[in-house]
């Protein structure tokens, strides 16, 4: 069974490998390997470095543990995004999709021998806790994790709920190591939060699991009900937003698109090759929308970003995305787990892929007045075996660019110097929404001009 995702191997605690049956198409390629003598010879060499580890290794190492070990390079060195999920991995995965999880609700890389923080997942224990993009987990409960593979740093990092766990964190701009202790929690992830600030409505989606598309509509209904049908304009904000399901981002793409390509997809068989596009019926009526974004805003939320920005029905604001480009396919192995391995790239309207850049912001507004808080290297180019953006496609010519209001000119890319310190649960201190707020209600207002404007003539 195959099963398209979208989904970004930084995973929230569900990495792995092993091994089981193949698909005929396995068979297939199997049998070419038996022509090619050459190949025979490489397995041949494999085989015998395995038994020389079992011979004469300092101490015994079970077998198991030693093909585990093999595959895991084999496929940890195709691409950041291929691996193998044992069985309780691939349920870890699947229950992670579904929104609900147990753990820390931390989205995590390898990046140079280090456990890097991509970002936390709103409302859980990490987030809770203040950790931050770009935090390194330089400790777990004492022990170091330079040089720790990805998932068994998470396997560390796992544990029942309820269970407490000590971090240690060397944080960029900070001296001295950051001691955070979380306790464990069933993570239940509430993909879409909303706000009314006046006449704008707040839409902020957490992740692209199963129930985004069916929660933004809900969120967009109940922002409608709560303003007695008075909302002006929308932000939707995917700052740290890692992404997900692909069906599911093309589906939120789709919520506020009436027409226009959405994304495409191509890879080695012509199976691979799919175009989506929007279908008349825009949630919001056309009203304005600013789409938040930054370095943590990866895979489907870049999907989402770019169809907004390049069918020009939203104003993408803030910095340059994480630049995942590429498709997993999920292939199910009865009785042992299932294999993640990367089967497309996808590509946005204009013809070009994300892959290394992501999506170019029309406005860039930083987070914060300080360079050193700001972390612009969590991106997809800087993990192991990330491939390198392929050449664009031929592409439909797209619609003119949306005309920026004047107000646009009196944003600064960075806060003053007077800005307050952030904090997430105090909005008037969140430079990047408050410059978006005063942006698209300018939008809003220029639109109602525009539309007197017609009637009138």
């Amino acid at each position: 069974m195959k099963l398209r995702t979208s989904l970004l191997i930084t995973a929230t605690f569900a990495v792995g490998i092993g091994v089981g049956m193949v698909a005929p198409a396995v068979h297939d390629a199997l049998a070419g390997v038996r022509q090619s003598d050459e190949t025979y010879r490489q397995l041949g060499l494999f085989e015998n470095i395995f038994q020389r580890i079992r011979a004469d290794y300092v101490v015994p190492e079970p077998s198991k543990k030693l093909i585990y070990d093999a595959m895991n390079g084999m496929l940890t060195g195709l691409d950041p995004h291929s691996a193998y999920m044992n069985a309780q991995q691939y349920k870890d995965m699947k229950a992670e999709t579904s929104g609900q999880f147990g753990g820390l609700g931390i989205e995590v890389t390898e990046a140079g021998g280090f456990i890097k923080v991509i970002t936390p997942i709103d409302g859980t224990p990490a987030a809770k806790a203040g950790i931050k993009p770009g935090d390194l987990i330089v400790a777990i409960d004492g022990k170091p994790m330079v040089g720790v593979t990805l998932d068994k740093a998470v396997d560390r990092m796992r544990g029942p709920a309820g269970s407490k766990i000590d971090i240690t964190i060397k944080r960029p701009g900070v001296d001295k190591p950051v001691h955070v202790t979380l306790t464990r929690a069933i993570i239940h992830v509430h993909a879409v939060k909303t706000a009314l600030y006046g006449d704008v409505g707040y839409l902020r989606l957490a992740s692209f699991s199963e129930n985004a598309n069916r929660d933004i509509r809900r969120g967009v209904a109940k922002l409608k009900a709560e303003s007695h049908g008075k909302v002006d304009a929308y932000i939707l904000d995917l700052r740290n937003n890692p992404g997900g399901l692909l069906d599911q981002g093309i589906a939120v793409a789709d919520d506020f698109l009436n027409t226009g390509e959405i994304v495409s997809t191509h890879g080695r068989h012509q199976s691979d090759d799919q175009v989506w596009y929007a279908h008349d019926g825009d949630i919001t009526g056309g009203k304005p929308i600013v789409v938040l974004v930054n370095s943590g805003t990866a895979s489907a939320a870049e999907i989402v970003s770019a169809a907004l920005q390049q069918n020009r029905r939203a104003v993408v604001m803030g910095t340059r995305t994480f630049g995942k480009g590429s498709v997993q396919t999920i292939f199910t192995i009865p009785g042992h787990g299932a294999l993640r391995m990367t089967t497309a790239l996808y590509y946005t309207p204009s013809g070009k892929s994300l892959q290394d850049y992501g999506v170019e912001p029309d406005l860039v507004v930083h987070e914060t007045n300080n360079p050193k808080d700001h972390f612009p290297k969590i991106r997809e180019s800087n993990m192991p075996h990330a491939f390198r953006n392929p050449s664009g496609l031929k592409a439909p010519i797209l619609p003119p660019k949306l005309v920026l209001p004047a107000v646009a000119k009196t944003i600064a890319p960075r806060p003053p110097a007077s800005w307050p310190k952030f904090e997430p649960k105090h909005p008037n201190t969140d430079y990047q929404l408050q410059m978006a707020l005063k942006l698209v209600r300018a939008m809003a207002t220029n639109r109602v001009g525009a539309s007197q404007a017609d009637v009138a003539h």
